[in-house]
C-alpha cells in the first residue's frame, strides 16, 4: 500500500534525524528532541529519498509523524507514494542485484 511506503520512509528519516530506534504516529518531532538542525537534515533526507521539495518548515506546521505524512501525501499526491515505493524497492537490492543490473547495462 502506497501510504505505508511513505510512512516507512518518513519514519526512517525521522528516526535518523532524531537518533531514535523508532518513532510512532503520535510522536512529536520536537518533543523527541528535534530542533531546526535536525529538521533540516530530515527534510534533506526526504528530498533525496522521495524526490520532492520537502520544506523544513513542514515539520513545524505538522509536528507529529502522522500529521507530517498526511501533509506530504496531500501536497504531492501519487508522486510521493510512487517515489516511496521505488525507494524502498531499491533499498532492498542486494549487492548481487546491483551487479547483475550493471551487467545488463553493459
Amino acid at each position: 500500500m502506497p501510504e505505508i511506503a511513505v510512512h516507512e520512509v518518513v519514519a526512517a528519516a525521522w528516526s535518523v534525524a532524531l537518533n531514535r530506534e523508532q518513532v510512532a504516529d503520535g510522536d512529536d518531532f520536537f518533543a523527541l528532541g528535534g530542533d531546526s538542525l535536525a529538521a533540516m537534515r530530515m527534510a534533506a533526507s526526504l528530498r533525496t529519498a522521495l524526490d520532492v521539495p520537502v520544506r523544513m518548515n513542514a515539520v513545524f506546521q505538522h509536528p507529529t509523524l502522522a500529521e507530517f505524512v498526511t501533509s506530504l501525501r496531500a501536497d504531492y499526491g501519487p508522486a510521493v507514494d510512487k517515489a516511496a515505493e521505488q525507494y524502498l524497492t531499491v533499498l532492498g537490492y542486494s549487492d548481487d542485484d546491483v551487479q547483475a543490473a550493471r551487467e545488463k547495462i553493459r
